[in-house]
């Protein structure tokens, strides 16, 4: 074993709890261990509630920990050098009567091949992306600030130990020098309010250890540097990666936020950071960060040269230990950032003790809750780890209450980021939510409905005054912005129309897992609704009788001139479909808008084939696992057994990839569509993981080689639902249980989530499946597929024989709400 495995490790410990009596089971416990400094703020260890995220890292004298929240935004938006967005009726014009040809991003030559009477517009319309996108990088997230803590001075040979306690929520800190000082670090984040708790402790050290009059052990800063200007910003980071994606030249528009400030509040010093006003907070935003600690002095230190705002907290020269808790509050806080501060405050104000050690033991009681909720046990400590890690992230950063971030997580986000930072919806803000349901989490997934709001007032302007029609077209881009217009109405990237479908595909999904009517009824079918009706409208009946629609561009193509290449494309007709589907099993459900099912069943019946071909025949069993299989997922086949291992299996289809953000989707379009061997493609899974897993359990999205040290990509957490689907799939209308799992790896789940609102339960050692249950939450029809070549029986709670059906490799019971079942073999 190398010297970078020893000191980068998940431990997986069996402990026994200590309030356990002789007869409970042991308690397992999981550790993010690491043994060295970790330098950036996207290496930190994460903890966090849902809303306020840190990562911990150090620096060669520091252990710094950096806020996050998800509503930190520089929220600037300006249209005025955008031209007017493109209305779908002068780029069909363009596409089918003068032949448009320009690239998908912009930057090249932009041509009518068979003329054009208003060339000014043509070109201003196909530059991929608007100025607004282009040169200026806001809106984007922003750092809320940081937390310092200084070192002892003057000590050689440090040896420092993090454990991050995955069901605790804690991270425990330890840092030993040749001198014998020790310094002991305990830190986590409360489920409420927003506050990070540090508990800090020094031994073995005395006035002659730590060189310097008066010095005392160790001390702390709060502070917030001043937002950089773009150009040397920009500058600095093409220097450092070769990357110059953040260069502009001469845009005198493109400043920077006013300097933070240091503010005090009857007594209280905090550190302000100022946002402009715009239309989601008219009176402008902000984002202070207050410290409170009966040990600590504040001080406020004059910064101005730099811009920063920044305060000392000092303990006495003799003092060893303490507590300091960190306030991060914001305008979206109940009465404001102010009033939510000094909430805080009174909290603390007559037992502070008493009130950190509530938040202690209710940060503990939480995360128990949460863990309860599912688990997995798997003899590869390294996946193992990847599932716990990964669902540690989601729970750090994710609550359904609060926005949630866009493409990195928010206590990792640099000044400015790439693609601003945004929801982008051609997968990289679905992907993280893929794995929640599976892993009953609806706490975590709830989280994507949050996003969706703001896409909701651009998407029915765009819908009705650029598509004419009714509904809403989900863009490619947004943010935690209540946009005016349309920010993103150039073309190609501002017209591609099977993002609204693949936007939709998460609300169907929540009530296929959760079988939740009311939930449905207030907020699911609402949105499915509108996206049909876009859809809707969109798609048109031809002479021939079919349903068609026109400019339909995907991916993220260019034009080529001919019009062909934008009639009916596969992933917009995709989408459609699907989404139509959804909305018609939605509006069946509840009973409601028997008119639009029709109209909708009517363009489903009638829908022309994908690129100008005949729709496919299909057996009945291949077209259901169509309908059933969301179109992101690649065609859907219905489930086959796996072949025998064998030594000449083929290479495994799975790349070795540089850009891990799209491996769980395409891991997921090889699941669902058969082609996942587990014997021979897992170890290059494995592989890839083994390869991109970073010391703080993150697997990283793009190569630092191509963009740099840009943040934690958030994408890369949409690994949990591959890695859940292996052991778990019920998308084809059955329970497959480790339908894609290697036969050399022990492996058991406990509490996963199957569509149905079944919760299941099972293991397979040595490729052989057992102990399977199943609770049904809702009652209904169960079926499972075929787990044992004998066959099956299903028995109740008491052990008593279910009756139950066999239909090729599917087993139906009937089951009652809240009951439990055990399948065994025959």
């Amino acid at each position: 074993m190398t010297m970078r495995a020893c000191t980068q490790t998940l431990v997986i410990l069996t402990l026994l709890c200590a309030f356990c009596n002789a007869q409970e089971p042991l308690k397992t416990s999981h550790l993010t261990q690491v043994n060295e400094r970790l330098l950036t703020p996207e290496d930190g260890l994460l903890l966090g509630n849902g809303d306020l995220s840190v990562s911990v890292y150090q620096t060669v004298d520091r252990i710094i920990w950096r806020f996050g929240k998800g509503d930190v935004w520089d929220r600037r938006v300006d249209l005025s050098d955008d031209p007017k967005p493109a209305n779908i009726d002068e780029i069909a014009k363009g596409i089918l009567v003068e032949g448009w040809k320009c690239p998908p991003y912009g930057g090249g030559p932009v041509e009518a091949t068979r003329g054009t009477d208003n060339p000014q517009r043509m070109k201003e319309l196909c530059q991929g992306t608007p100025p607004s996108y282009l040169r200026r990088p806001y809106p984007c997230p922003k750092p809320v600030g940081e937390l310092a803590l200084q070192l002892p001075p003057d000590q050689m040979g440090l040896d420092i130990r993090q454990e991050l306690r995955i069901e605790e929520a804690a991270l425990h800190i330890t840092c030993t020098w040749l001198s014998g000082v020790r310094l002991i670090v305990d830190c986590f984040v409360p489920p409420t309010p927003n506050v990070l708790v540090v508990k800090w402790k020094v031994d073995n050290w005395t006035p002659q250890t730590i060189t310097g009059n008066g010095v005392p052990p160790v001390w702390f800063s709060l502070y917030r540097w001043a937002d950089p200007d773009l150009a040397s910003y920009g500058a600095r980071f093409n220097g450092d990666y070769r990357h110059n994606g953040f260069t502009v030249t001469n845009d005198p528009k493109v400043t920077p936020l006013a300097p933070p400030t240091v503010q005090n509040d009857d007594g209280t010093f905090f550190i302000d950071q100022a946002f402009a006003p715009e239309v989601t907070f008219p009176n402008g935003f902000h984002c202070s960060v207050a410290p409170f600690s009966p040990e600590l002095a504040v001080q406020p230190i004059d910064m101005k040269p730099t811009g920063e705002a920044r305060l000392h907290l000092m303990p006495a020269p003799d003092t060893a230990s303490g507590t300091l808790v960190v306030a991060v509050t914001t305008t979206s806080d109940s009465g404001g950032p102010v009033e939510a501060m000094r909430r805080v405050r009174t909290a603390l104000a007559d037992k502070p003790e008493e009130a950190v050690a509530a938040w202690e033991s209710e940060n503990r009681a939480k995360a128990v809750e949460f863990w309860e909720k599912s688990s997995v046990s798997i003899s590869d400590p390294l996946i193992e780890g990847l599932w716990y890690e990964t669902l540690h992230a989601r729970r750090c950063t994710n609550r359904p209450d609060t926005i949630p971030p866009g493409l990195f997580l928010p206590s990792t986000v640099e000044d400015y980021s790439h693609w601003h930072g945004d929801y982008h919806t051609n997968y990289n803000i679905q992907e993280p939510f893929w794995g929640d349901y599976t892993a009953n989490h609806f706490d975590l997934g709830d989280a994507y409905f949050k996003a969706m709001e703001y896409f909701l007032p651009m998407g029915r302007k765009i819908a009705r005054d650029y598509y004419n029609g009714r509904g809403v077209f989900i863009q490619l881009t947004g943010y935690p912005i209540l946009a005016e217009d349309d920010v993103l109405g150039c073309v190609p990237m501002g017209r591609m129309a099977y993002m609204t479908g693949w936007a939709a595909n998460q609300y169907w999904w929540r009530y296929l897992y959760s079988m939740d009517k009311d939930w449905l009824a207030r907020t699911g079918y609402p949105f499915i609704r509108d996206c049909a009706l876009f859809y809707t409208d969109f798609a048109e009946k031809g002479p021939d009788g079919l349903y068609h629609v026109f400019p339909s561009n995907q991916g993220e193509d260019g034009f080529t001139g001919n019009a062909k290449d934008y009639t009916d494309r596969a992933q917009v007709m995709q989408h459609m479909r699907y989404c139509l589907r959804s909305a018609v099993q939605a509006s069946t459900v509840l009973e409601t808008d028997a008119d639009l099912r029709a109209q909708w069943q009517d363009i489903l019946d009638h829908c022309a084939g994908d690129d100008g071909n005949p729709p496919p025949a299909l057996s009945e069993a291949e077209q259901r696992a169509l309908n059933a299989n969301p179109p992101e997922f690649g065609v859907g086949r219905p489930y086959k057994p796996q072949p025998d291992p064998s030594p000449n299996l083929q290479q495994s289809a799975l790349p070795n990839t540089w850009y891990l953000g799209q491996y769980g989707w395409g891991i997921m379009q090889q699941l669902r569509g058969g082609g996942f061997i587990a014997d021979r493609d897992f170890p290059m899974f494995r592989k890839n993981i083994e390869r991109w897993r970073h010391p703080n359990g993150l697997v990283w999205g793009m190569a630092i080689a191509n963009y740099g040290h840009a943040g934690a990509w958030t994408e890369t957490l949409g690994i949990l639902a591959p890695l859940q689907e292996m052991m778990l799939q019920s998308w084809d209308d059955a329970i497959r249980i480790f339908p894609a799992w290697p036969r050399n790896v022990d492996a058991s789940f406990d509490g996963f989530r199957a569509q149905g609102a079944f919760l299941v339960s099972a293991s397979c050692h040595q490729g052989t499946i057992g102990d399977v249950r199943i609770k049904s939450e809702r009652g209904g029809t169960c079926r499972l597929g075929l787990l044992w070549p004998q066959g099956a029986q299903v028995l109740d709670a008491d052990g008593n024989p279910v009756s139950c059906q066999l239909a090729g490799d599917v087993i139906t019971f009937d089951t009652q709400p809240g009951a439990e079942y055990r399948i065994d073999p025959k």
